[in-house]
């Protein structure tokens, strides 16, 4: 490990050639450019009368529609799913709004569930940047919404969330957050000196020096437990690093039984813990308990807590500042943040098969 890739703006943009540190900057503009779309959307009144909303997708495309599920848990009346797979639950029927969100239009997978959507006769909303799923949400003359960012889905979270968070608002599923999202943009406007690539020592270069070549383990209780998905994600994608994720208070009922073993965990890994100020009060005593627990077992973790004027600043915030990290990281791993090789491999191994 190099230290010193990440301490001189000129040799983090020499180890980034594809700019994604600049789609990593370009968050709030994603957001704003996503409520905006959303809000001119046109969604048929019928839509918001549904019992169920399930959100298919894959990866970047996915987990807008769980961070927007989790945000909107305590306000909506009907159940909403992400759905990960191909085809979709037996319970989707008419009754339920299905919004097929890939970022390229062409996911195999999301592809198999708006099919199975559309002959199941569910209200079905297209939300990609073209593709096979814009032109079957054409022929089936359902609401296409589409957007225009040149970026690996994994940087797009701005589109995959907000869009999701607009077009419930739109449908009279979920109230207006424009207040919401103009304040979580101001609290994220102020990450920026803590994070920036020019500052030689800044909060985010430290904490990739702490956790740079070690498995991290990232741990988050209601949105922030979504978020700590998401985290993972990012240490596999931009990183190209080992990564795993658990959710407060599950993980006290098993994964703190694992502490101890094996004894090269001391020196492979390290947790993350993603904290939010709705944690619940019983929440906070866990994270307490389980820092003890940790330091019994000589295992390395670290805390975020980014305080915002609501769930989605946070949320938003810690988006901002995670991903400036997991770039770090990937410098300090000698890896550019953006090609997904492995991937690129597999669809094609999957094209032939």
């Amino acid at each position: 490990m190099d230290p010193t890739v990440i301490e001189t703006v000129e040799r983090i943009r020499a180890a980034d050639p594809e700019g994604m540190l600049e789609r990593i900057k370009e968050l709030p503009q994603q957001v704003r450019d996503a409520w905006s779309i959303s809000q001119r959307a046109a969604i048929p009144p019928a839509f918001g009368d549904v019992r169920s909303i399930v959100v298919a997708g894959m990866g970047g495309s996915a987990i807008g529609g769980d961070l927007a599920a989790a945000l909107l848990a305590g306000e909506l009346n009907v159940p909403m799913s992400v759905h990960r797979d191909y085809g979709l639950p037996a319970y989707v029927g008419r009754d339920t709004l299905v919004i097929a969100s890939s970022y390229s239009g062409n996911t195999e997978e999301t592809l198999s569930a708006f099919e199975d959507a559309r002959k199941r006769g569910a209200k079905v909303i297209a939300v990609t940047t073209g593709g096979r799923v814009a032109e079957l949400a054409q022929a089936a003359s359902f609401p296409l919404v589409t957007f225009s960012y040149k970026a690996p889905p994994r940087a797009t979270l701005g589109y995959s969330l907000t869009l999701v968070l607009g077009l419930l608002a739109k449908a009279g599923l979920a109230r207006d957050l424009s207040a919401d999202i103009d304040a979580a943009l101001a609290d994220v406007a102020k990450l920026p000196e803590r994070v920036h690539e020019g500052a030689r020592s800044n909060d985010a270069k430290k904490l990739a020096l702490a956790l740079a070549g070690r498995v991290v383990f990232v741990y988050g209780a209601g949105a922030m437990g979504v978020m700590a998905r998401r985290v993972k994600g990012q240490w596999n994608e931009n990183a190209k690093n080992w990564a795993a994720y658990d959710v407060m208070p599950e993980l006290n009922h098993n994964a703190v039984v694992g502490f101890p073993e094996p004894a090269i965990a001391k020196q492979a890994l390290a947790v993350l813990m993603l904290r939010s100020s709705a944690d619940l009060g019983r929440h906070r005593v866990r994270f307490e308990v389980t820092k003890q627990l940790l330091d019994q077992a000589g295992i390395e973790h670290h805390t975020i807590e980014l305080p915002g004027r609501s769930a989605l600043s946070e949320v938003l915030q810690m988006t901002y500042f995670t991903d400036h990290v997991s770039f770090y990281v990937a410098l300090l791993n000698g890896a550019d943040p953006s090609p997904n090789t492995s991937i690129d491999f597999l669809k094609d191994r999957l094209a032939k098969a």
